[in-house]
């Protein structure tokens, strides 16, 4: 499985405003440096897509910025990942045209495909923004990874 850019960005950013104090807010152009000078109007779609998903506020002029708008320990990963990730297909033939595959009507790679994207967002609906955090133990809901 492979994320898009836009949303391995999405989470990264939400990492960053997780170790913020909560009532601090983030600007776009600071995050896009931190980020190694990523493009500010790129990250601002991605900010975008974030707030109309409920995840982040985001507040317009001086002092303005964007921040969590729940606590890290309520944003799942999977949840996130699908959102982000809607309608994109690991494979041609889980295109909602299904594709141009010739293979389909007896191809037996499908299922096996469908039951690995599965097992992999169920991985990931196991944990939350909490666990992606540097700090060992605040606001996590699992063990830490590798410890299992």
């Amino acid at each position: 499985m492979r994320l898009l850019a836009s949303t391995d960005y999405a989470l990264r950013i939400l990492m960053l405003l997780a170790e913020a104090a909560p009532e601090d807010t983030i600007t776009v152009q600071t995050l896009a440096q931190t980020l190694g000078g990523l493009s500010r109007d790129h990250l601002h779609k991605i900010v975008q897509a974030l707030a109309a998903l409920g995840i982040v506020r985001t507040a317009r002029g001086a002092g303005g910025g964007v921040r969590l708008a729940k606590p890290a320990s309520e944003v799942r990963i999977g949840a996130l990942v699908r959102a982000l990730e809607n309608g994109q297909a690991i494979v041609e033939c889980f295109r909602a045209d299904r594709g141009c595959c010739t293979l389909e009507p007896g191809c037996r790679l499908r299922p096996m495909l469908r039951q690995a994207s599965e097992s992999f967002h169920a991985t990931l609906d196991a944990y939350t923004l909490a666990d992606c955090l540097g700090r060992p133990g605040v606001g996590a809901t699992r063990p830490p990874l590798g410890s299992q």
